[in-house]
Formats: C-alpha cells, sequence, structure tokens
C-alpha cells in the first residue's frame, strides 16, 4: 500500500509572485497562491506563519520555494531561503 507522499505528484519550482487572499469572501478560506512554474499554485488556509515570512520574502528579495502536487496543484511546503 502507498503512502500518500508516495502517490502524490510532487513538484518543486521558485515563486515568482504571490497574491495572498487574507480576507476572503465569507465562508470561503484564506488562500496564498504562489506563481511556481507558469502557473498560480493555492495555499488553502496557510496561518500567520506562512503570510508574513512569504510577505517579507518578496519584500526582501529573498527565495520562495514551493512544493505542490502536479496533480492537484495545491501547495504542500513553502520554503524561505533567508
Amino acid at each position: 500500500m502507498r503512502s500518500a507522499v508516495e502517490a502524490a505528484a510532487l513538484t518543486s519550482g521558485v515563486a515568482e509572485h504571490f497574491w495572498d487572499v487574507v480576507t476572503p469572501l465569507p465562508g470561503q478560506p484564506s488562500i496564498l497562491y504562489l506563481y511556481i512554474n507558469q502557473g498560480w499554485r493555492p495555499l488553502v488556509n496557510p496561518n500567520q506563519v506562512t503570510h508574513d515570512e512569504v510577505q517579507e520574502a518578496f519584500a526582501f528579495g529573498q527565495q520562495v520555494i514551493g512544493i505542490y502536487d502536479s496533480t492537484s496543484n495545491t501547495i504542500q511546503a513553502v520554503i524561505v531561503n533567508k
């Protein structure tokens, strides 16, 4: 039996842009989008630390790497190189 990690087709790339929906419409989740490999990849309900770190990284020209499932395009992890 394969684990969920083994079944996922994980891909990584450097984020070129971000779009942070910090105040979503009523009933909708907060979403942080990273533009990676010519596509917007969503991270649903990121914690406050992730919001802050990504925003700070882009403000100071630091590299943001996203690891996402290429089947669903959802982000699984965010890495900030400082």
